[in-house]
């Protein structure tokens, strides 16, 4: 099996996966960047995401437009070349639409990190602030402009955007962003009545703390993979044609 056909095959179960877990559903996409080169390999418009094989997946360039393929690409696909124009680092991107995770693009309170996992983002989630369809090359660039160095956004009232540069780390660090969203609402339920306390995320200080004893180049990407991969075969959602 070549890179081409290996990469394939992750972006396909990484994204049935994403299925399985409600980060994706009906609508939300992946994309991985062709090593090597300006070409990107994305899920077409129209086809399920529960079922979307290898065969399926299109090509397109940095400006959207189809060079593998007969069918349309997502409508959204400027939310990924975007992306790939200004992050010559990222090599996939995920735009999903999970609900606790978007919450946060929809109030005052910052996506404060909770688990020791989130410490990447001591002050929460950048919020990008068009509500649209990101469908141009200029809204493109302006979510770019808004994720900047960062590995997530959110888009206001609409989803999430991630990089990654595997693609076990893309299914870690979605299903961590929307855990993350899980304990932040259930902790300030917690905290919301006169004895609950005082919400309490993770400090600047601790969030250094924890990465600088937290290597993502270790195992947990990898166990995580191992652990849904399992779950998404015995489920059937693997196993489909």
């Amino acid at each position: 099996m070549t890179d081409l056909e290996q990469l394939k095959r992750d972006l396909v179960t990484c994204t049935r996966l994403l299925v399985l877990a409600g980060i994706l559903d009906y609508s939300g996409h992946l994309s991985a960047r062709v090593p090597g080169t300006d070409r990107v390999l994305i899920q077409p418009r129209d086809a399920s995401r529960a079922a979307l094989t290898a065969d399926d997946l299109l090509v397109v360039d940095l400006d959207g437009a189809l060079v593998e393929g007969d069918v349309p690409p997502p409508a959204e696909t400027a939310i990924h070349t975007g992306v790939y124009r200004n992050r010559p680092d990222a090599a996939l991107v995920c735009h999903g639409h999970p609900t606790l995770s978007t919450t946060f693009s929809m109030t005052d309170r910052p996506f404060l990190p909770m688990r020791h996992f989130a410490y990447r983002d001591p002050d929460g989630l950048p919020v990008h602030p068009d509500a649209t369809h990101i469908t141009t090359r200029e809204q493109g660039d302006a979510v770019a402009a808004t994720l900047g160095d960062r590995h997530a956004c959110l888009l206001r009232a609409h989803g999430t955007v991630l990089v990654a540069p595997t693609v076990q780390e893309l299914l870690m660090d979605c299903l961590d962003l929307e855990e993350n969203a899980r304990t932040l609402l259930a902790a300030t339920q917690l905290t919301s009545g006169a004895d609950g306390g005082e919400l309490r995320p993770l400090s600047p200080e601790e969030c250094a703390e924890i990465g600088r004893s937290y290597s993502r180049s270790r195992h947990r990407p990898h166990k995580l993979w191992e652990h849904y991969v399992h779950r998404g075969t015995t489920a059937g959602i693997l196993g489909l044609p």
